[in-house]
């Protein structure tokens, strides 16, 4: 064969990543002679030799093996890889090959492993970032192959990727904070009106989740299929993430008529001193222990208030470390990684996170951590309280992310609805809820396009359509026709 690369003791793989050796783009082969290498491999070592122990053990690859990876790339990454022995870009003979083997020797299930939300359920635990004790091997093989890719993208091209796809920790940062400036209008538009505002969230998350750019996906040439999947393994996390949040938020919502919990606080809005006094930051998480058992009286006082549950001042400090693991997550979500001295939680966001921990005391929820290829014996349903790990700090959790991210986020929303409720505003937190999710789920189809450009003409239209939404609604609010 006139490409062969197969000669006696001159053996060198023609379709593998390889460092410092970059394809060139015009450069084609065939399935036939990519079939040919992979046979010749199972039978032969690295050399070239015959195999002592050969790992063909009469097996040959045909294309109908190569079924499972061409049909991932065909509907996964949008690329038509016609059938039979077909002419394909060198580079997307490599990808081939590099799925198909990280499949068949790795034992992981590899293309279920990877595949997007919708094919398999979302899960939190799909992360390629993160040192984590859950889902291990798909993140080492998610990693493993997008290091091996990275040898065949230019490192211009590579770093400019990684600007226009940032890592899913950071995406969701950004998105967080531009949410909140976006929104900021609402507030003052309808100062002091908390269902207005809850109109106003409800309206807008209408208007985005009807919302469909005209034409912002048809995008330029489209990318090779080794960057596509690289691309793909990239933002795979955060369409994970945000396919699982917005079950976690729908199914706390859906729980909100168990809570009980009265507007303790909500007089408190109209009374200065009173309000300074809940919400002004008195205490930090390196503190909590201290302050919950000085306050232990006050605060079981007003969680009775709030629920007519009885809670001894005793039990408060029993749950002081559970305690601070639900305020460090509003912590986090409001400031992200803070210093544990900082003073920033206040005596409202104290009962909130006790109401939190009791509730689920009565209530019970269970929750299993979930992804694909998961074994039996990582599927044990425990207490959501009981993934917290009393016996680990919170420093440990940048170190390595002990808490599962679900049973981390329904306890953290569970405060939300608490904190809400306190204040009387539940209906606001929920359509608040709406909007945010409304939002996010147009970012992951943007983040879901292989073309950069077209992906970030997609959410520059979102934004200006967001932007637009928001000036309408204050119109509204100052002309009194909202």
């Amino acid at each position: 064969m006139e490409n062969s690369n197969i000669e006696s003791g001159k053996y060198k793989p023609r379709f593998d990543f390889e460092k410092d050796q970059k394809t060139d783009p015009s450069e084609t082969g065939s399935i036939s002679e990519l079939l040919e290498e992979l046979n010749y491999e199972i039978a032969h070592t690295s050399d070239g030799s015959k195999a002592k122990h050969s790992n063909a053990s009469g097996k040959t690859i045909t294309r109908k093996k190569l079924k499972g990876v061409i049909d991932f790339i065909n509907s996964t990454l949008g690329q038509e890889i016609p059938t039979g022995n077909c002419t394909l870009p060198l580079s997307t003979l490599k990808t081939i090959k590099l799925l198909y083997s990280k499949n068949d020797s790795s034992d992981t299930q590899l293309l279920q492993r990877i595949s997007k939300p919708g094919t398999i359920k979302a899960t939190f635990e799909h992360w390629t970032e993160r040192n984590t004790p859950r889902n291990e091997k798909t993140i080492k093989a998610a990693s493993y192959l997008m290091s091996t890719l990275e040898l065949e993208i230019d490192e211009e091209r590579l770093k400019h990727i990684h600007i226009n796809r940032l890592t899913p920790s950071k995406l969701l940062e950004c998105y967080a904070r531009h949410i909140k400036e976006l929104i900021e209008p609402i507030y003052m538009a309808f100062a002091g009106n908390d269902e207005a505002i809850a109109s106003a969230f409800m309206f807008g998350a209408h208007q985005i989740e009807s919302y469909q750019p005209s034409n912002a996906l048809l995008g330029k040439e489209g990318a090779p299929v080794h960057e596509r999947l690289y691309i793909y393994l990239l933002t795979l996390p955060f369409l994970h993430f945000v396919g699982e949040y917005q079950q976690v938020v729908e199914s706390e919502n859906d729980e909100l008529s168990k809570y009980k919990i009265k507007p303790l606080f909500a007089h408190s809005i109209s009374s200065p001193t009173e309000c300074d006094a809940l919400l002004r930051p008195v205490t930090s998480l390196a503190a909590i222990h201290s302050f919950l058992q000085t306050h232990a009286n006050e605060l079981a006082r007003l969680v009775h208030q709030a629920t007519d549950y009885e809670l001894r001042s005793s039990e408060i400090t029993n749950i002081a470390d559970e305690t601070q693991k639900v305020l460090h997550a509003y912590v986090f979500h409001e400031w992200h990684r803070t210093d544990l001295d900082v003073i920033n939680i206040s005596m409202a966001d104290c009962v909130a996170a006790l109401l939190a921990i009791t509730i689920q005391k009565k209530i019970k929820t269970k929750y299993t951590p979930n992804w694909k290829g998961q074994s039996s014996s990582e599927k044990t349903v425990s207490r959501l309280l009981s993934h917290l790990d009393t016996s680990r700090d919170i420093e440990e959790l940048y170190e390595e992310d002990y808490i599962p991210q679900g049973a981390m986020l329904t306890l953290y929303h569970r405060y939300c609805i608490a904190y809400a409720l306190l204040f009387g505003r539940s209906n606001r937190m929920e359509a608040f809820m709406r909007f945010q999710i409304a939002y996010l789920k147009h970012m992951t189809v943007a983040h879901s396009h292989f073309d950069l450009e077209a992906g970030n003409e997609y959410e520059r239209k979102i934004n200006m359509f967001c932007e637009d939404l928001i000036q309408y609604i204050e119109d509204q609010a100052t002309s009194h026709a909202m």
